[in-house]
């Protein structure tokens, strides 16, 4: 990133160096402005979002069988899109390339943690923000997540809720989120 920001300042100065040395006739100036629009890439996150989870709960541990679910985006069908509904919150795979969800075997207690990749044109805090007002926190027989909070950096976003009595917070894993993309996080929300 730092290597695409000094080639465009080096471009942008390339360029004011040959506009400045092209004006020098003698007779009547004209002058025109060009605007150079330059986009820096969003930061890309190292790995799949399998792995990246994994990473989390091994930062963070946790006292019960859970396991990391691919989420197929692909599936367009009433089921498909209900799951990724359910997981994400999200109405459509539209925003989103990668997604997956870590979530206990037993469906009795109150924890999910899901993770979205989402596209280059989007802003991942909106996606966050979507996230957070489309998933159920009472998604599960019995039981409801109460402690709730989502966080990104760059392309990734990260949602996590739980039930406050499994004396773990949403924050623990918001800091293992930090500590294993190796950055401090664009947002929390």
């Amino acid at each position: 990133m730092k290597k695409m920001i000094a080639i465009t300042l080096a471009l942008a100065m390339m360029m004011t160096m040959l506009a400045a040395c092209g004006s020098s006739g003698g007779t009547e100036e004209t002058t025109t402005q060009t605007t150079v629009e330059t986009t820096v890439p969003a930061v890309t996150v190292e790995g799949t979002l399998e792995e990246l989870l994994n990473k989390i709960v091994e930062e963070q541990p946790v006292e019960f069988s859970g396991a990391v679910m691919p989420i197929d985006l692909t599936d367009t069908t009433e089921d498909g899109l209900y799951s990724i509904k359910y997981y994400t919150g999200l109405d459509s795979a539209d925003e989103i390339t990668e997604a997956a969800a870590f979530e206990p075997m037993m469906g009795s207690i109150a924890f999910s943690m899901v993770m979205v990749r989402v596209n280059s044109e989007v802003e991942p805090q909106s996606v966050a923000q979507a996230m957070k007002d489309g998933i159920d926190p009472r998604k599960w027989i019995c039981v409801q997540a109460d402690d709730v909070l989502a966080a990104g950096y760059g392309d990734v976003v990260m949602y996590i809720m739980l039930d406050s009595g499994l004396e773990l917070t949403a924050q623990s894993f918001v800091d293992a989120f930090q500590k294993v993309v190796g950055g401090e996080l664009d947002f929390v929300i």
